[in-house]
Parts: structure tokens; sequence; C-alpha cells
């Protein structure tokens, strides 16, 4: 019999797999499998109903979607129950910024990497101890942590990076203002990690491709040089030009799935509007088709825009798969998956949560009513019965309970809340060609 066990429950969306630890949709949650038998630890797989058989049962959250398919898995099961669960559940991932929803059905909650806390964890955990640390949250309550950094890059036997982070400071990720960058951060792919899956490439660095991908990935994330200027990303429309013509410029047809984030706080008709005319004006010597995958503005926690009010678009779900330029060698179309104001909206109401956020929270899961309509129906329906304006609201960076209120990074409380104020104060990104955070 297995001590440790990690949980395999069934994703949110159909289009996600990372639930399955099939191939290598779930990276972390294997190289946290590769430390504890290095320590010494067998780990097996189990479902909710077969927790019971182990000690301890890990939980990965790799997305905040996940956060609602562990509640549907979990939270209707007598065996699961705070009081009765005979096991101790200890979870982590990207998508577990905010544990309040989860509360009650995780024990431990990790923050940051886990690398060099699981083996102890869980080995105090085993033994019948309990475990405290810095980066680690004892749950139910809720209370301040410091994000975990690595000390250095992960060499293990299966996986290996090649850098952690990113040195840019875009005002909107998680990911830059989380984790310290280490190693070769110029580009996002690690072909050590994926196995050489299509490249991940920072815009920025288009211009050395050297040679003919048939599909690349990349990101602009945002409709105008305005707003990427504003919330630094920084690139210009005349480089999003030159970048898809150099892509055309070796033979045969490439496909771009070019991330981009709308409803940006500040974000007007005339911002999207120049992003549609901006395409009219590459043409490319070979064929090149970019699929424009616009995720919906989340006020990350950690990010200075944690703060930042939140503007749910019902247009947004008519947009899939519609095609914005078609001209000779160039395409443009909007992706088929662009998500609805719903999916949106669950995104913010986790996490945003606060304990009084339980009763929204379980309806999203369990409601048969909110199921059977549409994605502006189901925000309708939440509106007419739930007080929506915490989770989209503009919040005051020095309120006691502001969002994220509970997370310290290696970067300071009080330099993240000046990067919010600072572009609050110039909408125009004019300041953001030239500066930067004093520090970072």
């Amino acid at each position: 019999m297995h001590d440790i066990a990690f949980l395999v429950y069934a994703p949110d969306r159909q289009r996600r797999k990372n639930n399955s630890f099939d191939g290598n949709d779930n990276v972390g949650a294997y190289v946290i499998i590769e430390v504890l038998e290095r320590a010494g630890h067998k780990v097996a797989f189990c479902g909710p109903a077969t927790a019971h058989r182990y000690r301890v049962v890990l939980v990965s959250f790799t997305s905040t979607y996940d956060l609602y398919a562990f509640y549907r898995a979990v939270a209707l099961r007598p065996d699961w129950q705070p009081d009765r669960r005979p096991f101790v559940v200890v979870g982590g991932g990207f998508g577990l910024q905010n544990p309040t929803v989860v509360r009650h059905y995780v024990d431990y909650a990790v923050f940051g990497r886990g690398e060099d806390i699981v083996a102890d964890l869980v080995g105090q955990v085993v033994g019948g101890g309990q475990f405290t640390h810095e980066s680690v949250m004892r749950l139910p309550e809720i209370y301040s942590v410091k994000v975990a950094q690595a000390r250095q890059l992960y060499h293990g036997p299966r996986f290996k990076e090649a850098f952690i982070g990113c040195p840019n400071k875009c005002k909107f990720c998680h990911y830059t203002w989380a984790r310290r960058s280490m190693g070769n951060g110029g580009q996002y792919v690690q072909d050590t990690l994926t196995h050489g899956n299509s490249p991940e490439i920072l815009f920025k660095q288009i211009g050395s491709i050297s040679r003919k991908y048939g599909r690349i990935r990349t990101a602009i994330d945002g409709f105008s040089e305005r707003l990427r200027v504003l919330y630094g990303k920084k690139i210009t429309n005349q480089e999003i030009v030159d970048g898809f013509n150099h892509i055309g410029a070796f033979a045969g047809n490439t496909v771009v799935i070019c991330y981009n984030i709308g409803n940006m706080p500040t974000e007007t008709e005339s911002d999207r509007a120049e992003l549609y005319d901006l395409f009219k004006r590459i043409k490319p010597r070979h064929r090149v088709i970019v699929v424009l995958h616009t995720t919906p503005f989340r006020p990350s926690l950690l990010t200075p825009l944690q703060f930042a009010p939140v503007q749910l678009d019902p247009s947004a779900s008519a947009l899939r798969f519609k095609e914005i330029v078609s001209t000779g060698t160039f395409m443009a179309k909007h992706s088929m998956s662009n998500e609805g104001p719903f999916s949106h909206l669950q995104c913010v109401v986790a996490e945003r949560a606060t304990p009084a956020t339980d009763r929204l929270f379980h309806t999203i899961c369990f409601s048969k009513k909110l199921r059977s309509q549409n994605s502006n129906g189901q925000v309708r329906l939440l509106e007419a019965h739930f007080d929506l304006s915490p989770y989209l609201r503009r919040y005051d960076p020095t309120e006691v309970h502001a969002p994220g209120w509970f997370l310290e990074s290696y970067v300071p409380t009080r330099m993240i809340r000046k990067a919010f104020l600072w572009t609050e104060k110039d909408p125009a990104g004019r300041r953001g060609r030239v500066a930067k955070v004093k520090g970072l």
C-alpha cells in the first residue's frame, strides 16, 4: 500500500486534459513525483472515491478552472468532509493563488515552488505530525504566506529547466511578479520540459527566427500600442508588422497562435480597431495564418493590476472563429476557443474570493438552472441573485483585505502597489516607453 497518491479528477472544461496526467500535460506534478521518489516515497494515483486508501493525497491546480473541477469532484462526498476525512490533502500549483473556495477540502496549500518543500511536508504528515513553513498555508485559516522561490534550476532524471520566470515586468502577469527570473528567459518554450513541442517565442524575438516553422506560438497581449506600452508589453505596431512579415519570409504555410489580452482596463473600441487595421498592413512573401486567441483580462494576484476593475464582455463569445482580415498571403481570425463572459467571471470570482463567496461558488458548481443557460444568460442569472461587485470593482491598494492581501513575493508589496498607481496616472502610456519601477 502506498502512503501517497496524486488525485486524478475530471477537468472542468472538455478541452483541458491536464488533470489526467497523460503525457506532459502536468509537468509540475511529475516534477513533484520525481522529488518524492528521490526522497524514498512511492507515489500512486487515485480518484476521489479511492483517496481514503492513502495517508496523503496531492492535488495539482494548474489553472483557476481546476478549483471548480476539484470542488465538483469532492464537495458532495461524505468521505471528503473536514470532520470525516481520514487523509491529509496537500494542494499547489498556479491555480491555487487563492485557496479560499477550497479551504475545507485542502489541508495544506503550498505557494510557489514546491520541490524544496514537499518531501519534508509529506514526510512529516505521513509520520503523524503537522508541518509549518513560511510558504505553506494550513487551511482552513487564510493568513499571510510568502511565495517560495527556486534556489536553482530544476535538473531531474526526466525533466530539466532552462529558465524560470521572465525578466520582463508586464503588469498583468502573475508569473513574472511571483517567480524570480533565473536562467535564459529570452523565450517561452523549454524543450527539455516539453520535449520539443511547437516553439513559443517572445514577439520581440520573432526577428531572430532563422528557419521555417509550421506552427509558432507567441503573444502580443494588447489590442493597441498604447495598451501594450502602458501595461508593460512594449511591442510597437511596426514590430508586429515586421514580425509577421519575417515569419512569412520562409517558404510554405505558417500558422501562428497569437495570444492576446482583451478587456484591459481603459481599453476602448478604438484600441481594438487599431489592431484590426494594423493586420491589413501585413503582407508576407509566403502564407501566414494568425489565430488571435484573446483571453479576457484577469486581475491576477501579486501583480500591479490585481487591484484594477474588471469588465465582462457580452460579445466575446460571438467573435469565435470569425475572420478579421484576409489579404493574399496573410489571414487573421479569432480563435474558436475565446472565452465568454461567464468563464471570465468564474476566474475573477475564484481569484478574488473571500469566505463570503462560498454560496456563490457552490451555486456556480452545482446549479442545474445555471448550466442550462448560455454564457451571457449565466451572468445575468447570477447578477439577479448575487452582488458581483466585489469581484469586478477597483480596489484601493491600501485596503486591509484588498485582493492578494495574504501573499508576499520576492517583489516588495509597496512596489507592486506603486506600479498600479503609476499606470492609473499615465493612461496614455507615455512614460511606459522608457520608465521602469525602480529596483525591478
